[in-house]
C-alpha cells in the first residue's frame, strides 16, 4: 500500500513550494495536483515527479466541484498511480482552498482506492499571512480561488476548515500572532512545523486516524486548544447545559460574531428538541445550520471563541445573555424561533 498524504493551503505559491521541497527531498514521490476551474467547468491534473510531468490533462465535469473531482478524477488517478508500480509514495495536492474532508474520507474506506493508504493530512499557512486570512472579511472569489461560481466562502472560512481536520500544519513566516493562531485553531492530538526545517520521510509518517479527524471538526465533540493564550491571541471556551433562548440567540449575533474573532460550536433551540445547532464563524461570516440529530451525551451550548482584539468580555456577555433563564426554562416554551431560514422548518 503505497502512502498518500494529502496537501492544502490558500495560497497556490505555497503549495508549489511545499511540492518542490518534498520531491527535492525525498525521490521516488508522485504529485497528482488538480485545480478547478468553475467558469469553464473543468479540472486540470498534473502528475509529476522529480523527473518532471508526466501527465497534464484537462477534462469537464459533469459539475465542477469537489465532490465531482474526487468521485470523477481523483480516485481513479491514484489507483492508476499506484498500480503503475512507478512510485514509492504519493502527494495528492487538492485544488487551492479546498477542504480535506472529502478527500480523506474515500481514502479512508475499505476497498474504495485499491493500493494506496492515506498517511497524513497536511496544511500549510503563512505565519506573515494568516491573521489577515482568519480574521478579515476577504471572499475566495476576491483572490480568485473560488472552486464554484456559487463560492461565496470566505478566505478564513477555508483556512479554519483545513487547520481544524489537518493532522500536520507546516508553516511559513515568522510572525508569532500567525504561529500561535495555527496553534490554537489546529486540532488535538496534531503536530506543527517549519515547512522547511521538517523532513519529507516525517510528513509521510502514518498519523491520520479518522476518528480522531472527524472529531475535531464534530460540532458535537467540539475542544478547546490547548495551547496558551500568548502574543494577543486568545481561546474562550464557552459551554453551558441551558439552551439559547431563540429571539436573544439572533440578537446576540453581532456580540459573538462581530470583529477578529473566529468561532464554531453547537447549540440548541427549545423549539428544536434534539436537534444539533451548528455555529461557524470565520472572516466576519457567519454560518449556522442544522447539524442533524443529538448524537453524543445530552444536549449542550458549547462555542470556542479565538481572537485577536480584546473582545472576550463583549463575547462572554452575549453568550450569557442569549442563554435561557430559570424562569423561562420552568415556563411555557417558544413556540416559534425566526431560524427556519437557517435551520429549515421546524
Amino acid at each position: 500500500m503505497l502512502p498518500v498524504v494529502i496537501l492544502s493551503t490558500v495560497d497556490p505559491v505555497l503549495r508549489e513550494t511545499a511540492l518542490l521541497s518534498l520531491l527535492t527531498d525525498l525521490p521516488g514521490t508522485g504529485v497528482l495536483r488538480q485545480d478547478l476551474d468553475p467558469t469553464a467547468g473543468s479540472l486540470r491534473r498534473v502528475v509529476s515527479d522529480e523527473h518532471g510531468v508526466h501527465e497534464d490533462t484537462t477534462r469537464l465535469l459533469e459539475h465542477a466541484c469537489l465532490g465531482c473531482a474526487i468521485r470523477e478524477d481523483s480516485v481513479p488517478a491514484l489507483a492508476a498511480m499506484a498500480a503503475s508500480g512507478r512510485w514509492q509514495r504519493i502527494v495528492w495536492a487538492l485544488p487551492v482552498s479546498a477542504q480535506t474532508l472529502p478527500a480523506a474520507r474515500p481514502l479512508c474506506a475499505d476497498g474504495d482506492v485499491h493500493g494506496v493508504q492515506l498517511a497524513s493530512v497536511v496544511c500549510i499557512v503563512d505565519a506573515d499571512q494568516v491573521e489577515r486570512d482568519l480574521m478579515e472579511d476577504d471572499l475566495l472569489v476576491d483572490r480568485g480561488l473560488a472552486l464554484a461560481v456559487e463560492d461565496r466562502r470566505s478566505v478564513g472560512e477555508a483556512v479554519a476548515a483545513q487547520l481544524g481536520h489537518a493532522d500536520l500544519v507546516l508553516t511559513t513566516g515568522a510572525d508569532p500572532i500567525g504561529l500561535t493562531l495555527a496553534d490554537h485553531l489546529r486540532g488535538r492530538r496534531t503536530m506543527r512545523s517549519d515547512l522547511f526545517h521538517i523532513r519529507a520521510a516525517q510528513v509521510f509518517a502514518p498519523r491520520h486516524s479518522p476518528r480522531h479527524a472527524e472529531a475535531r471538526i464534530d460540532p458535537c465533540r467540539i475542544q478547546a486548544p490547548d495551547a496558551p493564550d500568548a502574543h494577543g491571541v486568545w481561546s474562550l471556551d464557552m459551554l453551558s447545559p441551558r439552551p439559547v433562548h431563540p429571539g436573544r440567540f439572533l440578537s446576540a449575533l453581532d456580540d459573538l460574531a462581530g470583529g477578529r474573532v473566529r468561532s464554531r460550536g453547537r447549540f440548541h433551540l427549545p423549539t428544536r428538541p434534539g436537534r444539533v445547532g451548528v455555529w461557524d464563524a470565520a472572516g466576519r461570516q457567519l454560518s449556522i445550520g442544522d447539524g442533524g440529530p443529538w448524537r453524543i451525551g445530552t444536549p449542550s451550548t458549547r462555542l470556542v471563541f479565538t481572537g485577536v482584539d480584546d473582545d472576550r468580555a463583549r463575547v462572554a456577555g452575549g453568550f450569557a445573555r442569549m442563554l435561557m433563564t430559570d424562569a423561562e426554562l420552568a415556563g411555557s416554551r417558544p413556540t416559534a424561533d425566526g431560524l427556519d431560514e437557517w435551520l429549515g422548518d421546524r
